[in-house]
């Protein structure tokens, strides 16, 4: 028995003279706009389901070739352009630079009539999960149609497993709608203005589509629709394994994902320009200080970055540990109170219910549920994913999914993982505290940037900006068009960000209107007042002149570190020099200043980076008060002198941070 190897998919493509009607706001012919969807479909395909198969017939081209005509004539100026085959770029290349509009016509049902049987016969010795017909047309062309003729159409795709799906102008869609296209139906606009065949038309494909199940959808629509890229679909995969409770209580579950990391794009088949068979070979290279080098495979050691420490790794001395085999076992119960956020951890989350077709386990775990619920307690489970591998804790939560009752998994942290960040209070002083206004103010602006009614559709109502279940990841998006570009046209520039996915990115239009008047007020709130930084050069100038006691900015340091800064024992006279000080070292108090001084005075460069490089270190590490802009400084002013003489030992010491 053949293996499933997806569905088939036949685009109905209409090139007449009938399409050169303008849609759209921006005047784009109905043609132009049907082949950018034709090649947004085929586009999809090979991103999101590279299994299928897609075929292309063309109506209204001045040849005539397909199967029909032949056997039994009638079917004129329309064209069987590609057989049944999987997705491929070349394909798509064809499509956009070979097919162009005609001055022929051909009428839209026996173009469907003929790809049906295109589709039927490219189907054949082949196992497909589904079929799918997608026509694009204005539906102008009037027809000579008999209801039996209808009715064996519509009996002919349904027999067959199939669905209808046709995107055409005139269409309305529900406001709210946000479901993606060919899952989603529109409606024909009865009060448009239309010819008396365009009418008729439209009434014959109503009957298909009832009888097919199949969809509409405007032109318009489905040219934004189809310009969003959906994931790989993935067939849900259990990790079936057995909740044990105590000594003799045994569950068979099965987990499954529901909340996960949203992957790009993965492995696939290199397509060269030119067809010509390619290979991509990896090469793995060595650098120093920007140059290559060559190091023997014996020099290199495994290691681990511990923050920005590398810490090397000895397999000799790994302790062995086998965790046994594959489980989910309880530890215990604890109040849900005591699990919070940022114990979580892991990529995803996992719902457990009982393995299919084990019914006492079933009943287990619904009772079980219950009562974790009514006692409002979570479960601690260690968890085992496969024989020997590393064993993480996870919490498990009682809830109903759709009325069923079973568990979601999350993964927790073990104690040695838990980091408590403390941060110093943002107001060091009561003079900073916000006012009332202040206040208020803040309160006006949030309530203004409320996503919640955000958006306006074309009835006046509301709904929410940026919902989950609507919204696409722009960066994916991105990705997806950016590869599709350069496979399309290999020397041309990569395109910028399309104005639909900034959309996705820019505040919405509503939010940005209403929230004027508040950020007016936070403005007049909060006064903004400049605070000029010291330059290198005024560094210079003020080097010799600096009291002790006081960095940069003229504030008191008696709390601060050794600073490296030693009194000169012979300026006691009361003089200026007494306010002087001698720099023997690059401190902590003023680290800029005292590294341009002593490079100045003419110390070797070496050892001023070093004591720069221990400075920093201890402003970062050590230091109980926050560094400020004191290490910024450091480093503008070490980089700088470090593109004069030798970027060597800065970039070693960058690359070890």
């Amino acid at each position: 028995m053949s293996r499933a190897i997806g569905k088939a998919h036949m685009i109905v493509l209409d090139v007449g003279r009938s399409c050169a009607i303008a849609t759209g706001r921006d005047k784009q012919s109905f043609f132009d706009k049907a082949k950018t969807c034709a090649s947004l479909i085929v586009q999809r395909l090979i991103f999101s389901a590279p299994n299928d198969h897609v075929g292309i017939v063309l109506f209204g081209t001045d040849e005539t070739n397909n199967q029909l005509n032949v056997d039994s004539g009638g079917y004129e100026n329309i064209t069987e352009a590609f057989e049944l085959k999987p997705p491929n770029w070349q394909t798509l290349r064809i499509l956009q630079n070979q097919v162009v509009q005609t001055e022929s016509e051909a009428g839209w049902f026996d173009a469907l009539i003929v790809a049906t049987n295109f589709l039927r016969n490219g189907a054949l010795g082949k196992k497909f999960t589904g079929y799918s017909i997608i026509l694009l047309s204005p539906l102008f062309v009037a027809g000579d149609i008999d209801k039996g003729q209808l009715e064996s159409v519509a009996d002919g795709i349904s027999n067959m497993l199939g669905v209808l799906h046709v995107i055409t102008n005139y269409v309305l869609h529900p406001a709210a709608s946000v479901a993606s296209i060919f899952t989603t139906t529109g409606t024909f606009d009865d009060q448009a203005s239309k010819t008396e065949a365009r009418t008729e038309n439209e009434r014959y494909v109503r009957q298909i589509l009832d009888a097919t199940d199949g969809t509409l959808a405007n032109i318009n629509w489905a040219e934004r629709m189809l310009t969003f890229f959906d994931a790989k679909a993935v067939r849900p995969t259990p990790w079936n394994s057995t909740l044990t409770i105590g000594t003799k209580v045994k569950l068979s579950i099965s987990a499954y994902y529901i909340v996960c990391e949203q992957k790009g794009l993965g492995s696939f088949k290199v397509d060269s320009v030119d067809d010509a068979a390619s290979r991509v070979e990896m090469r793995t290279q060595y650098f120093l200080n920007d140059k290559p080098a060559e190091i023997s495979m014996q020099d290199i050691i495994m290691g681990y970055m511990y923050g920005s420490t590398v810490v090397p790794y000895d397999n000799t001395i790994d302790i062995e540990y086998k965790s046994g085999d594959c489980r989910l076992a309880c530890l215990g119960f604890t109040a849900s109170s005591n699990i919070l956020e940022e114990h979580l951890s892991g990529k995803g989350s996992h719902v457990v219910v009982a393995k299919k077709g084990c019914g006492a386990s079933n009943q287990k775990l619904c009772a079980l549920v219950k009562a974790m619920h009514e006692l409002n307690v979570v479960m601690i489970a260690t968890k085992v994913y496969r024989k020997d591998t590393k064993p993480r804790l996870n919490a498990l939560i009682p809830t109903y999914k759709h009325g069923n009752p079973c568990l979601v998994m999350l993964e927790l942290i073990f104690k040695d993982e838990l980091c408590s960040l403390k941060f110093p209070s943002l107001l060091k002083s009561s003079k900073n505290k916000p006012t009332n206004e202040q206040y208020d103010a803040i309160d006006k602006l949030i309530d203004s940037m409320n996503l919640m009614d955000a958006v306006d559709d074309s009835n006046g109502e509301c709904r929410e900006a940026f919902a989950l279940n609507s919204t696409f990841n722009p960066t994916l998006q991105h990705v997806y068009r950016t590869v599709a570009h350069r496979a399309l046209n290999p020397k041309q520039p990569l395109p910028d960000v399309n104005s639909t996915l900034q959309e996705l990115i820019d505040v919405p239009k509503k939010v940005l209107d209403r929230s004027k008047a508040a950020l007016e007020e936070v403005r007049k709130a909060f006064e903004l007042k400049e605070i000029k930084q010291n330059t290198r050069a005024e560094w210079l100038q003020r080097m010799a002149k600096i009291k002790v006691g006081t960095d940069a900015s003229g504030s008191s340091s008696s709390t601060t570190i050794d600073s490296g800064v030693l009194m000169d024992e012979e300026a006691d006279d009361g003089s200026d020099d007494a306010n002087r000080r001698m720099v023997v070292s690059v401190g902590t108090v003023t680290p800029a200043e005292d590294f341009a001084l002593l490079l100045r005075r003419g110390e070797k460069f070496a050892t001023v980076a070093t004591q720069l490089q221990n400075a920093v270190f201890e402003l970062l590490f050590t230091s109980m008060r926050p560094p400020g802009s004191k290490v910024i400084a450091a480093l503008l002013a070490y980089r700088s002198e470090a593109q004069k003489l030798g970027p060597y030992r800065y970039n070693e010491w960058m690359t070890d941070c």
